[in-house]
């Protein structure tokens, strides 16, 4: 097993709007997408912003994440260089050898290249997806979906929810996306109301935790500082964002070699190097 760390254009924030109290020295951040080569198929956790995002922006509805995506995230995005698609060629592979793809939740920086992947099958939460397909108008870019990109399009989408019969490790649910232990879902909410982290546990015994936004910068975990108060209004976050950072910080201490990462850590690259480099 192979594990690529991609990153779908970077960020550049005023480092206090995303960790409360933190001043406003600008941060850049990725927007992170993870690739893993097992032996038989590709799988793909999130799929970054795709190919269509400018096209999806144009609308009057979703001019909120419009000015989101420019003027507060300073996002720095080329749909023809950095969209997952013209990544993964140069990594040798191609759209159609993505087999299965994760979906962390639905914001419009994680589910943007669903509809660039048409062949692949799609694990998303029951919850988050109930969630965002029942919005409309303004409630829609206040939450940060574009709900063209994920509802109505045509995908092999199959809609999960963690087991109750299943804890694990200091989660009282989970779900074991293949069986055996490898891929494990888990309930993140708050972030957004379905929100889901992946934990994966490598043949070398390496594990890893993706938090996708449960906390945005490593502060947020780390020191369980919170988002912003404008932050956590402009994306909506719930209340049960801090409960899930708990979780989090909980497992970090009682697992100190597990390899917690999340989305926008603007530790990688640098604690990790971006693809063509892997981990195994």
């Amino acid at each position: 097993m192979k594990m690529y760390f991609l990153s779908t254009g970077f960020g550049h924030v005023a480092k206090g709007l995303f960790v409360q109290g933190a001043g406003m020295k600008s941060v850049r951040f990725p927007l992170l997408s993870v690739l893993i080569e097992r032996a038989n198929d590709l799988v793909l956790f999130d799929t970054g912003i795709g190919t269509r995002i400018e096209e999806e922006m144009r609308p009057p509805i979703y001019w909120g994440n419009l000015f989101f995506h420019r003027f507060v995230m300073r996002t720095r995005f080329n749909p023809q260089h950095d969209a997952l698609v013209h990544q993964l060629s140069r990594l040798g592979f191609t759209p159609a050898d993505v087999k299965n793809v994760i979906i962390s939740h639905l914001h419009w920086d994680h589910a943007g290249g669903m509809r660039d992947f048409p062949h692949a099958h799609f694990f998303v939460g029951r919850r988050e997806w109930d969630f965002a397909c029942n919005l409309s108008k303004g409630a829609l870019f206040k939450n940060a979906f574009i709900k063209e990109q994920f509802c109505g399009a045509d995908l092999d989408i199959e809609l999960i929810e963690t087991d109750p019969c299943k804890p694990f490790k200091n989660f009282p649910a989970s779900y074991d996306l293949f069986g055996g232990g490898s891929m494990v879902m888990i309930d993140l909410p708050g972030h957004s109301p379905g929100l889901m982290g992946l934990y994966i546990t490598m043949p070398s015994g390496r594990r890893f935790l993706f938090s996708a936004d449960a906390f945005y910068f490593p502060e947020g975990l780390e020191h369980r500082m919170p988002k912003s108060k404008l932050m956590q209004s402009l994306v909506s976050e719930g209340m049960e964002a801090s409960s899930s950072i708990n979780r989090v910080y909980e497992l970090m201490k009682s697992e100190p070699e597990l390899e917690i990462v999340g989305s926008h850590d603007y530790r990688v690259p640098g604690r990790y190097d971006l693809a063509p480099k892997f981990y195994t």
